[in-house]
């Protein structure tokens, strides 16, 4: 796996293998099960209702793992992705580069802030894969309060993360064995974060948003589904 994604690294996306060598151990620089994921994550949300023409907000877009899939079925202007690494958005428009999709006309921009506002209009669609899992509480909730300014009224805005089953009062580490990672665990209080699903009725408290638990969507790795729509 990991010569097949350093020779990913190098062909399409023309980085060298040094550099493929430094983040590929720590999963920087691609993001794991890239075509994998990238399908699986296009995949759900067509059938979820996903038109050409909507408009689409990726959040934690990385280096497009997904968004690549995106820009190619949306019409131009309907896809925006925000990441706070702007080495992943370059990275990124490398392979717009290489795909010739930058008549697409994505917009892509550097945000660890989740300030959507800033992106101009609403989104019928928005995705936070593998976000949420990586983030605590109080920057959920600012993610939420912002998205609630920019859904659309029949948007959705659809987020991954680990369940806690057994509640807030568990502080046990929560184990999520997979094929490939066999000893993944998600904690109360560090990353990777796991969450009970009551947790999220009240973060989204005066946000705008109602939470509705999706649950299992295959992912490889046991991350749930959440969504998210207006109250």
């Amino acid at each position: 796996m990991r010569r097949k994604l350093a020779a990913f690294a190098k062909n399409t996306l023309g980085i060298s293998p040094a550099v493929a060598a430094r983040f590929l151990p720590r999963g920087l620089l691609i993001g794991s099960l890239w075509e994998e994921m990238g399908k699986h994550q296009f995949e759900f949300l067509l059938s979820q209702g996903l038109q050409p023409d909507s408009r689409m907000l990726d959040v934690g877009c990385g280096t497009l793992r997904g968004g690549i899939h995106f820009i190619r079925y949306l019409e131009p202007g309907g896809y925006a992705g925000i990441d706070p690494e702007s080495r992943f958005l370059g990275i990124g428009r490398r392979l717009l580069q290489k795909e010739q999709l930058e008549s697409k006309s994505p917009t892509l921009v550097k945000m660890g802030d989740f300030g959507f506002g800033r992106l101009g209009g609403e989104f019928d669609f928005a995705l936070a894969q593998s976000v949420f899992t990586h983030l605590p509480l109080n920057d959920i909730v600012r993610c939420l309060i912002n998205m609630g300014q920019v859904l659309a009224e029949d948007g959705k805005f659809f987020a991954t993360f680990f369940e806690n089953p057994q509640g807030k009062a568990n502080l046990e580490p929560i184990l999520h064995p997979t094929v490939d990672t066999p000893n993944l665990f998600s904690y109360f209080d560090r990353d990777p974060y796991h969450y009970d699903l009551a947790t999220f009725e009240w973060a989204c408290q005066d946000t705008g948003l109602k939470v509705e638990y999706i649950g299992d969507w295959n992912h490889p790795r046991d991350q749930k589904m959440l969504l998210f729509t207006r109250a």
